[in-house]
């Protein structure tokens, strides 16, 4: 359990804040969460949840709780002007996908993140935490041993409250793109102001809508008003955009606001606009830090990067930024680790955010240039299941050097013209289909624990934020004496070794101080993890990345080496 006093200061109490929280308080380090504003955060704002946060979701324990209350999204119709009534298209902006054996979570789903948050707050509470609302930082200081913050606590209603000073060892800004943490810091944050695409969005109850349609009329390149309806009855989130919109005074003057969707929703539809609890004129930034760290402070989510919501990928993209840090920070603070590996955190998550912003900034260009529904279309890749760290320092795939150097002893022409270069694909659109190290892990499903022959599992019941997991499927049976040997230079909580037996194989005695032993009843982890040849142990990190496909002990050791002080010669 952690420690009663706090190591880490996170600044900021929205979803990439609570994320880094729970990550490090499953690996076991104390953290102090505080939150600037006494206000619950209004708005659907990040509604689209992608599969791949889903499976994050998962890892904590409250996916049931965000997939009951959250909404698929609907067939979206456009409807002709002026009258307004008669829908003239329907497309569907994220069709349906059975889920598999390997990918449990394989659509969107929708849910605001004033809900999200509150889940992830419960969830929090849970293990002791809670967001000290009405904190403010006013200022910090870095030493080479830590963090030195001067901390405002306000009233309930917001007034002048009470000054504190302390310390910690490490901070974490999840503040969003105007937070403290970042400009103080130094940090660069590159990038354009799209002021040619504006929008007013916010939420709206409308009484003579339809919830099962996304309702469109007109179009971005002129004017458009879309209505989504949202989980809550009657309340729809709506964009209003186009070159012809006046920003300022729609977001600043309701009953414009109002006149706007009567106008621009056709003379026939006869709709009630009735309240508005949040509206905002949003203007697109796009911009990112060069670097996620400088010395003991760290960003994360909007604090890092901002960028269009066209395509849905802010709530998710700094999620996964949290969930990439924790693991590292913990095994750092907790001394099991080198503090280098904090570098890995800027490395793996840089490429993924520069990709993100391109394919967001595309999204948005043709939005104003072309249909919605061809915008979308063409908008793929977006449900982050690809997201890879293939080219980080810290992974190491045997497999893909066994395939490489057989591959180069064939020539394919002039040497002159053949060229060495290492495309980093970090969405994963271009990859041939084959798993390798620093891939999402995917899950198994019908896995039979031979220690109780009637439990069934999955692979993500026995992954966890906590620790690796070293897979020893059944090709590498042999090896398992040597990696139990070489595991056993771990800490107990940082690593689980888990055999995956063929359907009908017995257990071989040489298994003997693994974790856990299952059978692979229907082949899918075989199959998922495309194990044909001796390169059968693969290591899933906390983050539920593939970080090693080796053949045995000596590459786990190579891995291990990479992660953990022990394991260094």
């Amino acid at each position: 359990m952690p420690s009663a006093i706090p190591h880490v200061l996170i600044v900021g109490g929205g979803p990439s804040g609570l994320v880094c929280a729970l990550c490090l308080i499953h690996n076991g380090v104390s953290v102090r969460i505080i939150e600037k504003s006494t206000e619950p955060r209004l708005g659907q704002r990040g509604a689209g949840i992608m599969p791949r946060t889903l499976e994050i979701f998962n890892s904590f324990g409250c996916v049931d709780e965000v997939v009951k209350r959250a909404i698929p999204p609907p067939l979206t119709r456009r409807y002709e002007l002026p009258k307004g009534t008669h829908p003239i298209g329907e497309f569907d902006m994220s069709p349906h996908v059975e889920p598999t054996p390997s990918c449990p979570y394989t659509n969107i789903v929708l849910l605001g993140q004033s809900h999200v948050e509150n889940i992830l707050r419960d969830t929090l509470a849970k293990l002791q935490c809670q967001v000290e609302t009405g904190t403010e930082l006013v200022s910090f200081e870095q030493t080479e041993t830590g963090v030195n913050v001067h901390l405002m606590r306000h009233g309930p209603d917001g007034s002048e409250g009470t000054p504190e000073r302390r310390s910690y060892d490490w901070m974490i800004g999840a503040d969003g793109a105007r937070g403290i943490v970042r400009k103080m810091s130094g940090f660069s944050f590159l990038g354009e102001t799209r002021t040619i695409e504006n929008h007013v969005v916010g939420d709206v109850y409308v009484e003579g809508l339809s919830q099962k349609y996304w309702h469109m009329w007109g179009d971005a390149s002129n004017m458009l008003v879309s209505f989504r309806p949202t989980e809550t009855p009657g309340l729809f989130s709506f964009v209003i955009a186009g070159h012809k919109v006046n920003h300022a005074l729609l977001s600043s003057n309701e009953e414009a606001l109002r006149k706007c969707f009567a106008e621009n929703t056709g003379s026939k539809t006869a709709l009630k606009f009735k309240e508005i609890p949040w509206v905002n004129h949003y203007i697109p930034n796009i911009r990112m830090v060069e670097t996620f760290q400088k010395g003991r402070v760290f960003l994360a989510g909007d604090s890092a990067h901002v960028h269009s919501f066209t395509g849905g990928q802010g709530i998710n993209t700094g999620i996964q930024d949290s969930y990439n840090l924790g693991w590292k920070l913990a095994l750092v603070q907790r001394g099991l680790a080198s503090p280098s590996i904090l570098q890995t955190y800027s490395e793996e998550r840089i490429p993924v955010i520069r990709e993100m912003l391109d394919r967001t900034t595309r999204i948005l260009t043709r939005t104003f240039t072309e249909k919605a529904s061809e915008s979308w279309n063409k908008a793929n890749g977006l449900l982050q299941l690809g997201i890879n760290y293939r080219w980080s320092s810290v992974v190491l795939d045997e497999r893909k050097r066994a395939e490489d150097a057989e591959f180069s002893d064939f020539d394919f022409g002039d040497e002159d013209e053949e060229e060495v270069c290492d495309v980093i694909d970090a969405y994963g659109g271009g990859t041939e289909g084959i798993l390798r190290a620093g891939d999402r892990a995917p899950d198994a499903t019908t896995l039979v624990d031979l220690s109780r022959r009637t439990a069934t599992h999955r692979l993500f019941s026995i992954f966890s934020p906590a620790h690796h997991t070293v897979l020893i499927f059944s090709k590498a049976l042999d090896q398992c004496p040597a990696i139990v040997r070489t595991l056993k230079e771990l800490p107990t909580d940082v690593v689980r070794s888990v055999v995956l037996l063929r359907q009908g194989q017995g257990i071989p005695a040489y298994c003997q101080g693994v974790t856990s032993v299952f059978e692979d009843w229907d082949g899918h982890a075989h199959d998922a993890y495309g194990i044909k040849d001796e390169w059968a142990v693969v290591v899933i990190r906390p983050d539920g990345v593939v970080g090693a496909i080796v053949g045995g002990a000596e590459g786990l050791r190579s891995y291990f080496s990479k992660i953990f002080l022990q394991m260094r010669r």
